[in-house]
């Protein structure tokens, strides 16, 4: 079996589908704290990008593509989750509404640069562009292979310690899932994970994931 066919084999997918999105989340949850944790999820997307780029199978277009005309119809959907996420963290976590720009705002500002660099690009070349790509011959049926998709995501979210960053994930999983499919783009798709990502550091949501 030559090399491609071996890469391409279910059986070598399964495999790395343990590896890659249960193994290493858990290695990270058991032995890394804090940003340390991000550090597989950084050799990851560098690895699978590097693989998707060695592929001619793979549309680069997905890479630098950016859909102005969606962006204009998120944003409606962006304010609506932005004022529910606002509403939500104020009722139910009123202890940690706007306490983290308020009382570490150096720490703030490095996430308001950092963020979208180290966590929000890597998680979605691994999530959405990379899952997609390499998955959807494994799972043709378009529904399973997003709810498998939304599933792995919450529970990657797991190494925070908390029940609440899981499902929360789980569903913004799937408004990142909306977007990419139909931009296609990953400049899109991370641009409105950076938007709900800051808000959620900015009213103290946040805490969840750090």
């Amino acid at each position: 079996m030559s090399p491609r066919n071996f890469y391409n084999s279910t059986a070598y997918m399964v495999v790395e589908f343990i590896l890659f999105f249960v193994f290493f989340p858990f290695i990270a949850n058991e032995f890394l704290d804090g940003w340390y944790k991000i550090i597989p999820l950084f050799i990851i997307a560098f690895f699978f990008l590097f693989l998707m780029l060695k592929d001619p199978s793979f549309d680069r277009k997905v890479l630098t593509r950016f859909n102005r005309d969606y962006l204009g119809k998120s944003i409606a959907r962006m304010i609506v989750i932005t004022l529910l996420l606002v509403w939500f963290t104020f009722w139910i976590f009123p202890e940690l509404f706007f306490v983290y720009p308020i009382e570490n705002f150096e720490s703030y500002v490095i996430t308001f640069f950092l963020y979208p660099v180290v966590s929000v690009f890597p998680q979605e070349i691994i999530y959405r562009v990379y899952y997609f790509h390499r998955y959807h011959k494994v799972v043709p049926e378009k529904y399973l292979l997003m709810l498998s998709n939304a599933i792995i995501f919450g529970l990657t979210h797991f190494i925070y310690a908390n029940w609440v960053a899981p499902i929360a994930t789980f569903f913004a999983g799937w408004i990142f899932l909306y977007n990419y499919y139909k931009t296609r783009s990953l400049l899109n798709v991370s641009l409105e994970h950076y938007f709900y990502g800051l808000i959620m550091f900015t009213i103290g949501f946040g805490y969840f994931f750090q």
